[in-house]
């Protein structure tokens, strides 16, 4: 027996919840903008912020580990910033450039792009439809705008 289908309720939540118009990120604060947060041992680790509102600031700090910390716990960082964490970075920036309803391109289970529209943004990515209905959820790291060209 084939399992039930994520309800989208469950999708959003997988990707962080919808963003609001009260979810503005504070001054100084960019989606996409390497930071640095308290680590072990009075260290200070970097991250890049995916998500920011005046409550609170979601920062990733490799492709897997999130920490979420008060907006006055962040702090500039001015270390050395690795190749992956740059592209985390660029693709922070470009996710918090796109807006609902516009079509994008994100990479399907297969590899292959797959052309949709963003029906709703949530703080770690988005969901989108698809041509045939299907709704998805797809990580802010897999999703780029389609530009008028039809080309990413």
């Amino acid at each position: 027996m084939l399992g039930k289908r994520p309800s989208i309720e469950a999708a959003r939540q997988r990707l962080g919840g919808r963003i609001s118009p009260d979810d503005a990120p504070p001054q100084g604060l960019a989606h996409g903008l390497v930071v640095g947060v308290a680590g072990g041992r009075n260290t200070i680790v970097p991250g890049v912020v995916v998500f920011a509102s005046r409550s609170e600031v979601h920062v990733l700090l490799d492709g897997v580990r999130l920490r979420r910390v008060l907006p006055d716990h962040v702090r500039t960082y001015t270390g050395d910033v690795s190749l992956a964490l740059s592209k985390i970075a660029g693709d922070a920036q470009l996710f918090a450039r796109l807006a609902e309803g516009e079509a994008v391109r994100y990479a399907g289970d297969d590899g292959t792009l797959v052309q949709a529209k963003v029906v709703e943004k949530c703080r770690w990515g988005a969901l989108v439809a698809r041509d045939d209905g299907a709704v998805i959820a797809v990580g802010f790291r897999k999703l780029w705008p389609l530009s008028a060209g039809g080309e990413v």
